[in-house]
């Protein structure tokens, strides 16, 4: 739709700019002593545990699925523009932030022989504006492109603090790393991880 470059069905914001060009640094010690200590951690600190001031929300999001599994890391950042962690325990997703370990999500998992079915999250309410479909948004794009290696628009926040296109590309940046090269206000209707 629009430009014929547009990879997508529908009209985005190309933030490859900042995306691809843009890397990640602190100055703040104890924050890349963080980053480096998490990439050892195996994520079962977080098992059981929910986000702070946890919202939930129901949903039905569907993930093509090989059958097996384990619980263990399933991913984690290799550099800092990598900016989430994912560990499956108990029929649990927890998803972290890679640099302060920080949960911010944990969905309820079922398994089939063909698909991983998510019917149930519980966000850290500030990181989703309190918002059901922008949170199941952001949990698809995140299982997406971190775990199915899918390229696809980041959700743009409901709210954001700008409605300019270099600062939703730099919020973008922030929020997903290298993966934020696209943005949409149009909330996705499928999965294809």
């Amino acid at each position: 739709m629009g430009h014929p470059a547009n990879p997508f069905a529908h009209e985005v914001l190309d933030c490859r700019a900042v995306a691809l060009s843009f890397a990640c640094w602190t100055l703040d010690k104890n924050m890349a002593e963080s980053f480096t200590r998490l990439r050892a951690s195996d994520g079962s600190d977080a098992r059981g545990c929910l986000p702070e001031q946890a919202i939930v929300f129901e949903c039905a999001l569907r993930f093509p699925y090989n059958g097996q599994h384990d619980d263990a890391p399933i991913f984690r950042a290799r550099e800092m523009e990598d900016k989430w962690d994912f560990y499956a325990y108990d029929n649990r997703l927890y998803v972290r932030r890679s640099w302060s370990g920080r949960l911010t999500h944990v969905a309820e998992l079922e398994y089939t022989s063909d698909a991983v079915l998510v019917q149930r999250i519980h966000c850290e309410t500030s990181i989703v504006y309190g918002d059901r479909d922008f949170a199941i948004a952001q949990l698809e794009f995140l299982l997406n492109t971190h775990l199915g290696r899918v390229l696809m628009p980041f959700p743009i926040p409901p709210d954001p603090l700008s409605r300019e296109a270099k600062a939703i590309a730099l919020a973008g940046f922030n929020a997903y790393g290298r993966r934020a090269q696209y943005a949409t206000h149009v909330r996705q209707k499928g999965n294809a991880a």
